[in-house]
């Protein structure tokens, strides 16, 4: 692969870091980050990544051209765009990404959102993370930096998925009727960021969404058929919401189906559109 005259600086080395920085490496980029996980820094730095410690997140910053911020905000918002907002100025950085959740949107009782549609977060982390979003779009209205937002729906890949949940008999599933939720493919998460942040031409906000809104009980009754294993009994969630955990509880209260036209108008077709590729793939990686 020929070297790409690039640096792109990932802060918050989490999850989706290893499939991302592999995508940036294969493209011939030079990656940096940040992470205090010495499992995950020992792992990165197999690949090719210069990690650097919390403490030294400005030599990340300086060496970049792009930067994708993945840590998550706090309670003022975005702290990296807090406490290094003025250095990014003086840096050669061009573009920022933003990873964002398509939570902030609320629920919109099963109908259709895009990146135009009104906003309703209700708890506490949505609130946040659209704070953190308007702080993002309004440092990249003052500067010359292209900021682009990246709200992403669950998800999953080789690491977190139903196929291994239901291995590990950690899955139950569960009905609510005309409950609707997108996903997104890891693997198309590090597809998109890598072509997003290497070119680093467009800005403002995207839904990284898979092709197909779905229910949880149609990709549950997908993935035991394909593991050949019987379904048990289906579970009414009205049985169950009242000992369900804060997030599996903001998970059943939104209800929407997000909508990736404009995600495939800028970056082509996914590489699992809906979760049948997706969890095919998985199944075949495994077995």
């Amino acid at each position: 692969m020929k070297k790409i005259n690039k640096h792109v600086s990932v802060i918050g080395l989490g999850n989706i870091s290893f499939s991302l920085c592999k995508s940036l490496i294969n493209l011939g980029c030079e990656i940096s980050g940040v992470t205090d996980n010495i499992e995950r820094l020992n792992k990165l730095n197999e690949i090719g990544v210069k990690v650097y410690d919390k403490k030294s997140i400005l030599k990340s910053i300086a060496q970049a051209d792009s930067i994708i911020i993945t840590a998550p905000p706090d309670d003022k918002g975005c702290p990296i765009l807090r406490k290094y907002k003025s250095n990014i100025i003086k840096s050669n950085i061009s573009w920022i990404g933003y990873l964002s959740s398509t939570s902030v949107y609320g629920n919109h009782n099963g109908k259709i959102v895009n990146e135009d549609s009104k906003l309703i977060p209700k708890n506490s982390v949505e609130v946040l993370r659209n704070k953190a979003e308007k702080d993002i779009l309004k440092f990249g209205l003052k500067s010359s930096i292209l900021v682009e937002i990246f709200r992403l729906s669950g998800i999953y890949g080789y690491e977190s998925n139903i196929l291994k949940q239901i291995l590990s008999n950690n899955f139950r599933p569960i009905l609510k009727k005309n409950h609707f939720f997108n996903r997104i493919h890891i693997s198309d998460i590090a597809k998109v960021l890598s072509l997003a942040s290497i070119y680093g031409r467009n800005s403002g906000i995207i839904n990284l969404s898979d092709d197909l809104p779905t229910s949880q009980i149609d990709i549950a009754k997908y993935a035991y058929s394909l593991l050949d294993i019987k379904m048990p009994k289906i579970i009414n969630y009205d049985e169950i919401k009242k000992e369900l955990n804060p997030s599996l509880k903001r998970f059943w209260e939104n209800n929407r189906r997000v909508s990736n036209k404009l995600l495939k108008k800028k970056y082509g077709p996914l590489i699992y559109p809906t979760y049948k590729e997706g969890l095919k793939n998985i199944y075949n990686f495994v077995n």
